[in-house]
């Protein structure tokens, strides 16, 4: 296994701050300290906070795409086949990958600019699924459904248990089937 480079390890260190010690904790100086690199090591990489929140939700949405093309690849072939890829990349999110996506959610609060790449990825995804018809609205409304339960598991409020979970997670799957042409 390959070390990872010196800016993955900075934001490594970035997302142990954020778990660790809060959003509000997160700072060049406290990522420094947690990377064991000098400040100027980490301006070398994110000149601001900015620029290290930003790398941040990139690299989370990075890790979405992943899933989305693992998923992909692992789907046998029908026409539902790139809608349902979406639906598993937003449902399949790691623990981690929740617990700093719900950190960065405080500390874009006051910086929506730095939300764009999500911002893309959303109308990208809505602009490839949810089409125009009826099963177009239905298709949206999957995704919306999807979205929406990503977001109560990332602010950890989600009222499902495992199992309830599981059968929305594959009536989603089944009603994609159904819908797609």
């Amino acid at each position: 296994m390959t070390r990872p480079s010196c800016k993955e390890f900075i934001l490594e260190s970035a997302e142990a701050v954020v778990l660790g010690d809060g959003a509000g904790k997160l700072t060049l100086d406290a990522v420094a300290k947690r990377a064991k690199v000098s400040k100027g090591g980490v301006l070398y990489h994110f000149p601001t906070k900015e620029a290290l929140v930003e790398a941040m939700v990139n690299r989370l949405v990075s890790g979405t795409a992943a899933r989305r093309d693992e998923a992909l690849a692992a789907l046998s072939d029908s026409p539902a086949r790139e809608l349902k890829a979406e639906l598993s990349s937003l449902l399949q999110m790691r623990d981690k990958e929740l617990r700093v996506g719900a950190a960065l959610l405080a500390v874009v609060a006051n910086e929506p600019k730095l939300l764009q790449p999500v911002v893309e990825i959303v109308r990208k995804r809505f602009g490839d699924h949810a089409g125009t018809g009826t099963n177009g609205l239905r298709r949206a409304m999957l995704l919306l459904a999807a979205d929406g339960l990503h977001f109560l598991e990332l602010l950890q409020i989600s009222p499902l248990n495992e199992s309830q979970r599981a059968a929305i997670v594959d009536e989603m799957n089944h009603l994609a089937e159904e819908w797609t042409p």
